[in-house]
């Protein structure tokens, strides 16, 4: 390969590391703001004990926005790592792949809020579900586009595995569209969807993937 040539393609291929060096950066930011939701009452000192129960019991649908939303993250960064384990380094596709995810990430505090504080409105439920479905669906491309990319692999992934990672994120592209269908229905009790998700991941695995169970208890070592 002439000079020119080597220099072409290794300006192609991007080191990973500065990507989740920014990557860990925005999730963390994102799960903080979060809290930023959650406003602490302006009550008087006098009435706060008979007052303050009361309001944190209205505070409900924010509570559970904040914590459905600080998991997911959790999850999505928890994924994000899954996938940059198998990579050694990564192309231009791949990083506006990324990119595109992280507008999406630092969205996730905004249609948090509007769910928690208008639970009662279906526009504001869907914009979270929406916000959820589209992170599901970019993180699944990218982990299909990483599988057949073996240009940035370390090496091979075993074919359980990548099934396995596929399924878990189907998950939240499920769990997301139930969201929507039940915000249709009930806009306060759509966010219930996602409790599910750890239940529907464990059947959707054991139905489609059942060489899996050796593999995830040990039996394969084979990445």
């Amino acid at each position: 390969m002439s000079m020119d040539a080597q220099e072409s393609a290794e300006s192609n291929f991007i080191s990973k590391n500065r990507l989740e060096a920014l990557v860990d950066g925005v999730f963390a930011f994102a799960m903080t703001l979060l809290v930023v939701g959650l406003a602490v009452p302006s009550i008087p000192k006098a009435d706060a004990a008979t007052e303050l129960p009361k309001y944190l019991a209205t505070m409900y649908p924010e509570f559970l926005s904040f914590l459905i939303a600080f998991f997911i993250l959790a999850s999505f960064w928890i994924v994000h790592h899954e996938q940059f384990h198998f990579l050694h380094s990564v192309n231009k596709l791949d990083l506006w792949l990324n990119i595109l995810i992280l507008i999406f990430v630092v969205l996730v505090p905004f249609s948090t809020n509007l769910s928690g504080d208008y639970s009662h409105v279906q526009i504001a439920t869907l914009v979270f579900h929406a916000n959820m479905l589209i992170l599901g669906l970019l993180f699944f491309i990218q982990w299909q586009y990483i599988i057949r990319c073996p240009a940035l692999l370390i090496g091979p992934v075993h074919p359980n595995r990548a099934l396995d990672f596929a399924l878990e994120r189907i998950i939240i592209i499920i769990a997301a569209c139930v969201g929507i269908v039940l915000s249709l229905m009930s806009s306060q009790y759509s966010m219930l969807a996602y409790l599910f998700v750890p239940v529907i991941m464990r059947i959707l695995i054991w139905v489609f993937n059942p060489r899996s169970r050796p593999f995830r208890s040990g039996q394969e070592q084979t990445a």
